[in-house]
């Protein structure tokens, strides 16, 4: 498989994993806010993390434009754009954070079976597909800040909007 391939892969496999986020959302929240606020859970709390399917899919949307950013400047390199292999990087992260979820809540959270199936396993794939190369921490720091807060701005720009 050619490199260019793999690195396009971030954005089918993110894809996939947003799919699920998405079909789940309405159903997830409705039917664990009344939980966690049971169990005492701070109302701010549970409140944000609470979302719909039309609210998930815009901010999903969003996000997805500088994922397929990563992806395209990926394959356009050959793998070796540091944007790029700190965006699949962060994506591996972000399938264990859904598992941590999980075991916080001690519950299925909307994405969990594909960061279990799809997005840990690739990561782990596509970087040992690529050539070495050494990732200064500043750049894996600034795209893991770029992520979360591009994130946090398309949640509250789908909450704002829907």
């Amino acid at each position: 498989m050619s490199r260019r391939t793999v690195c396009l892969g971030l954005f089918a496999v993110w894809a996939v994993h947003d799919v699920e986020e998405v079909l789940t959302a309405t159903w997830w929240s409705g039917r664990t806010t009344p939980r966690l606020l049971a169990d005492g859970w701070p109302s701010a709390l549970v409140e944000s993390i609470g979302s719909t399917t039309p609210r998930f899919a815009l901010a999903a949307a969003v996000v997805g434009v500088v994922v397929l950013s990563a992806a395209i400047r990926g394959a356009r390199t050959g793998g070796r754009s540091p944007f790029f292999r700190a965006a699949l990087l962060v994506f591996g992260w972000h399938g264990a954070v859904h598992i941590g979820q999980a075991i916080a809540l001690r519950d299925y959270v909307p994405g969990l079976v594909t960061a279990v199936t799809l997005v840990i396993p690739y990561s782990i794939w596509a970087w040992r597909r690529l050539p070495p190369a050494l990732l200064p921490g500043r750049i894996i720091a600034v795209v893991a800040f770029a992520a979360i807060a591009v994130t946090a701005a398309a949640q509250a720009l789908a909450r704002l909007l829907l």
